[in-house]
């Protein structure tokens, strides 16, 4: 394998294998609960607490900033190992709008910081991401369609592949503090040189919130498994991609839905094949990320809520 086909291939492995969650193309299928109530499918809390249930609600002008940290090792042929450090900052504009057939989300990319091994990326690659803008269709329990770029970039696909972490998936009905609750997904990914299809499976816990800067929102705890399959073209040659790993969050929702903050990891390994001349590609990928709320959303009379 040349030295430049292994640093591309590199890049790749950024999108396919760092996503903490899935959210470039595709529906997400319907959640599974845990088992309940047989007639109803809906979770059956262990606790029921003394709130009302939380889904996802329209918003307006919500600002949030996502932080990630990526490590990625090729072991290539030989041998030798190449490890890349990637740290990327995203300033985001969130709005949420009601219509006849449920919600519509428009995610705005306002400013982007990214560095690969402590190097700032230059400008040239930086300025077209900016302003770029996703829409797409939510459920109140947070089922996510496609969401789709106004324009496509490398650095905006590294950061589209994160979106999907502003929601993380709220049983039937809505969530209140003592639930558990599972959901399986299998959704089709755009990850750089590879079109692939993820499945996942996620087990979910409530509890009421242990921040003391966010004592009224409740606190989402996940942890699950994924796999993944795709196919993809790179300088004319065939690439095959297989991957697995782990993930676990937590999130904190405010009554309204409205994401105060999250934080999560996750962990895989992948194997890129190169058909054509027999070579395959192991690589080890670990993340970290977090989303902070550092605008807080608008009611439609103007003023803001508190977290």
């Amino acid at each position: 394998m040349s030295a430049r086909f292994g640093l591309v291939l590199l890049s790749g492995l950024l999108l396919a294998g760092c996503s903490s969650a899935t959210s470039g193309t595709g529906q997400p299928g319907t959640p599974s609960p845990d088992p309940g109530d047989p007639s109803t499918g809906i979770p059956t809390p262990t606790s029921t607490g003394d709130r009302a249930s939380i889904t996802y609600l329209p918003v307006r002008d919500v600002a949030y900033t996502l932080v990630r940290h990526d490590s990625l090792t090729l072991q290539l042929p030989g041998g030798a190992n190449q490890l890349q450090l990637i740290d990327r900052t995203a300033y985001l504009r969130l709005n949420i709008t009601g219509d006849s057939s449920g919600y519509l989300v428009t995610i705005v990319l306002d400013s982007l910081q990214s560095s690969v091994g402590g190097v700032p990326a230059v400008p040239d690659s930086v300025l077209p991401v900016r302003g770029t803008r996703w829409t797409g269709r939510l459920t109140p329990d947070g089922e996510l369609s496609a969401l789709k770029a106004d324009r496509s970039s490398t650095l905006g696909d590294q950061i589209g592949t994160s979106l999907r972490s502003l929601w993380p998936t709220l049983p039937p009905g809505g969530v209140r503090p003592g639930m558990e609750w599972t959901d399986t997904t299998e959704v089709p990914i755009r990850a750089d040189a590879f079109d692939a299809l993820e499945r996942s499976l996620t087990h979910y816990r409530s509890t009421n919130s242990d921040d003391p800067g966010a004592q009224k929102a409740l606190k989402l705890e996940s942890t699950g498994t994924f796999q993944r399959k795709g196919k993809g073209t790179q300088y004319d040659q065939q690439l095959e991609m297989t991957a697995s790993g782990s993930r676990s969050a937590v999130h904190y929702l405010n009554s309204d839905g409205t994401l105060v903050s999250a934080r999560g990891s996750d962990s895989g390994d992948m194997t890129i094949t190169v058909p054509a001349v027999g070579q395959t590609v192991p690589v080890k990928q670990t993340g970290t990320y977090s989303i902070t709320l550092s605008r807080q959303a608008m009611r439609s009379g103007g003023s803001a809520r508190s977290p």
